[in-house]
Parts: C-alpha cells; structure tokens; sequence
C-alpha cells in the first residue's frame, strides 16, 4: 500500500490510455477514537472505489464543513461557526489500486499507521502529497465537529488541465479555509451572494468566492450541530443522527434511487420514508482501541433491516464479531453476512444487474453525450434560474452529468475501451446490448422470442389476465379489466420497431 504519487503515476503510463470509468467515495475516517490530536494525526483516512487504474488527474476531494446553528440557542440561520472548506486534496497524478481502491491518509508516509493496515494493492497518499497547495494554510485533520459534506468534484471554476497538469486561473477558491457559503443558506456559492455581517450582530463574513458550478461525482454528508450540507440532493445526507456525531462512515450500496425500504422521524414529527443514504451507509461510533477500526453496535446507524419493523436497522454484531473499518479493502463481514458493494458491468442504473432499464438510460440520456455539458442552474427556493451578472443574459449553469448520471456516464463511456472516443458510443452500446440480450420492444412483448410480437404474446398476456397476474395491469391502476386488454392490443398493433 506504500505507493509513492510517482510510483501511482508509473502505474498509470502502463493502463488503458484514456481509460475513465467509476468512481465513488467508500469510506471516510473522520473522528478516531482517544487522543484526539495523536490519534487523528495518523489514522484519520478517506478512501475512494472504482476500477483499477483510473486516472484520476482532475479530480480532487473536499471536506465542506457546514458551520453550526443552534450551540447558543435554537436555529435561526445564523451560524455559531461559519462554514468552511476544511481540507480539499487534489487527485492528479494518481490511479485507482490494482484492488480498486485509493486511500488518502492522515500523517506522512512514515507517520500514519494506515499503511500497516491497507494491502499493498490499494494506491495509498498522504494529505501531505495531496493537500491542493493555496495562500490560506498547509494541511491539517479533518474537523470532527459540525456538519460534515464529502464531495468528489471534478470540473470546478477556474481550474482546466493542461497537459495533465491542473491549472488554477485567478478566482480559483475550492481549497482550504475558504467559506463556501457566506450567506449561509445551505448552498454554495456563485460568487454574487450577500455575505451575512455585522448589521445582524454576528461575526464578519468574507465575501463571496466562486465555488459553484462544480461537476460532483460522488457526495455523502450529515448534520451536526444545526449546520448545513452542500449536497446537491438531501437523498445523499444521512438522517440527523440521534445522540451522536458519526466518526465514521462506510457505504454498503450504491443505490440509483432511494428503494423505499424503511422510514424515519422528521424534523417536524412526521413519518417518512428514509433517505437513499439511510440505505446506503453504515456510519456511527467508533469503540474499542485506536487500531481496532470497530463500529461501536450501540451508537451507528445503517440500512434498514428487511426483517424490521420499517424503523430497525441491520444488525452490524454477531456472537461478539462487530462490522470495522478497513482501509484499502472491502468490509465483508461473514458473522453479519455484510458484503459491501460493488461495480457490474453494464449496471448504469446501480440496481444491480444490466438488463433492459440500462439500454433505455444509455439510449436516452447517454448516447454521444457531452460529459462537460450544463443547464441553467435552478433555485431550489424560487425554482427559477439566476442571472448571471458577469454574462448578460445568461443565467448561472450547472453540470448535467453529476452524482449517479456522472458514474453511468463513465461506465458507458468505458464499455468498449478501444473505439477510440472519450464519450458513450454506438460501439458501447454494442457491449451493453450484448450484457442485456434481449428485451421487450414494448408493452405487447410478453414471451419469448423477445424484440417480435405473434401469437406466443398473445397466449402469454390472456393467461396472465386470466391468473389475475399483475404484469397484465398495463395501466398499473391496480384492476385487470377491459383498459388492460385494450393497452395491450394498441401496443400489439403499434409492433416492434
């Protein structure tokens, strides 16, 4: 796990050329046990998963903490402490591990103690190596307190490569101590926004930088402390923890939409259902000594048991065996029977197969498409786009492809490594049609063969009508009747394409 920046820049002459695929964040080690200085000086990690040897030149990695409200009395949108971007990494130069992880870690490659514990096929660097060099301050930990946002991002305002190599325009701002959010509304900042001040009887506010807009690949957050999250959609914020501020974080799936398994309590009293990161991460305490890596069973969170109540959580102890942390691998757990997520083939929808849901993304949405591409940028307040004072008539973007859109992307543009364009092809779509095999050309196509209609989807839908078989409610209004038979017999008439 030892591997040097120059040694993971080796790595990558020798992959693919050009190879993108996916990438997310797996884990994060934000609060380690005991001593809090020593401890977090050489134990403290984020770690990355994706496919082995992707270059991740132009990607860096932020900790946006979200200030507080609410230590000195209730919420009212004025912070105890501002918001800050705690540390941000940059990625350049260095590949995903031969095992499919990254590991940035706490301390200097002599000092930190995550080496020992990671295999030697995990890429490893130190916040040190990594640390986006700026005129605000040299690395540090990660702040344990507040609330707490990890963002992937890869385009971000003022920063380009050129030949390989970041550059970073006057105006650049996504680095260490800079406010993200000076008016502290919970988003981050284009750079015309009102800073908070002393007519409100609190603290001075910088003025605003140009933080958005940044392309996230991959985000998770929770609150603590009344802060805010810059997620770009609250599914990927962890419920509000109840008694405890998570040290920690590993994510068990990867889900394309939340599936709706459990429900939680909000803010105002309501039953809800949980969140697609409730479903997604097991996240809490840590106990035992510093070196153990062990969730504490009586102070976590994690997805909601199936064999539950709708509120319990799975169990994460067995016979005295507790789910850890592990830095640099998958957290397979046989005693819980855990098994972490992982990346298949052709899955662009991350439900876990390729099938014919896939095809209709690709065909939609991703085909020959522009990774860099943007819309107008909608206020989630107004739910109208905002003007951009430095571009007349022109409104403030925002990148289409982020979050689960941005890894589909990769991993259609990644299908067939060798037809020679960097953006989802025909070719591609080729090898995920091959993955799906054949599908329904539409709602008429009951039976094999799949793709032609004849007498065989006829048979097929009259026996599913007549077993009152719910693949025959065409309509999805819950009654087979005569509307079915009359979908049916349009979609018939309509043929495969």
């Amino acid at each position: 796990m030892k591997q040097s920046v120059l040694m993971a820049l080796a790595g990558m002459s020798l992959c693919a050329t050009g190879l993108q695929a996916q990438v997310v964040i797996n884990e994060v080690y934000e609060n380690p046990p005991g001593d809090a200085q020593g401890n977090d000086d050489v134990l403290e990690f984020i770690e990355l998963y994706g496919e082995p040897g992707l270059d991740l030149t132009g990607y860096a990695i932020g900790l946006f903490k979200g200030g507080s409200d609410g230590d000195l009395g209730e919420p009212n949108d004025i912070p105890d402490v501002y918001a800050e971007l705690d540390e941000v990494f940059t990625l350049d130069g260095l590949t995903i591990g031969a095992n499919g992880f990254l590991v940035l870690y706490n301390g200097t490659d002599t000092q930190s103690l995550i080496p020992l514990f990671a295999p030697e096929e995990a890429t490893g660097v130190s916040f040190f190596d990594a640390h986006l060099e700026n005129p605000n301050d040299i690395n540090g930990n990660l702040q344990n307190d507040y609330s707490s946002t990890y963002l992937l991002i890869r385009s971000r305002p003022h920063h380009s490569i050129v030949d390989g190599v970041s550059v970073y325009a006057p105006g650049y701002a996504i680095w260490k101590d800079e406010n993200p959010d000076v008016d502290f509304d919970g988003k981050t900042d284009f750079g015309i926004e009102i800073p908070l001040d002393r007519d409100l009887g609190i603290p001075f506010a910088p003025p605003p930088s140009q933080i958005d807009p940044m392309q996230i690949i991959d985000e998770i957050a929770w609150s603590n402390a009344g802060g805010k999250e810059y997620v770009r959609t609250s599914e990927h914020e962890i419920s509000d923890t109840d008694g405890f501020n998570p040290d920690a974080a590993t994510r068990l799936r990867y889900l394309g939409a939340n599936p709706m398994l459990g429900s939680r309590i909000n803010s105002d009293g309501e039953v809800v259902p949980t969140r697609t990161a409730d479903e997604s991460w097991i996240y809490g305490e840590v106990a035992g000594a510093s070196i153990d890596f062990t969730f504490d069973p009586t102070a976590y969170g994690a997805p909601t048991d199936p064999n539950g109540d709708g509120f319990m959580d799975i169990a994460i102890e067995s016979g005295g065996d507790v789910f850890k942390i592990t830095p640099g691998d998958f957290n397979d757990h046989d005693a819980t029977g855990i098994s972490q997520f992982r990346f298949v083939v052709g899955d662009l929808d991350f439900d876990g197969d390729a099938d014919g849901d896939d095809l209709a993304l690709f065909d939609a949405q991703l085909l020959m498409a522009d990774f860099d591409a943007t819309e107008d940028y909608i206020d989630p307040d107004t739910g109208m786009p905002i003007a951009d004072p430095n571009n007349p008539g022109m409104n403030f973007q925002t990148y289409i492809f982020q979050n689960r859109l941005a890894n589909a992307y990769l991993a259609a543009r990644s299908l067939d490594p060798a037809d020679g364009v960097d953006f989802p092809s025909i070719a591609d779509r080729d090898v995920l049609a091959g993955l799906v095999g054949p599908v329904m050309c539409n709602d008429a196509d009951f039976a094999a063969p799949l793709g032609e209609l004849n007498f065989f989807d006829v048979s097929a839908f009259l026996s599913a009508f007549n077993a009152s078989d719910a693949s025959a409610d065409l309509n999805e209004d819950g009654v087979l009747n005569f509307f079915d038979v009359s979908l049916f017999l349009s979609a018939y008439g309509a043929g495969c394409p």
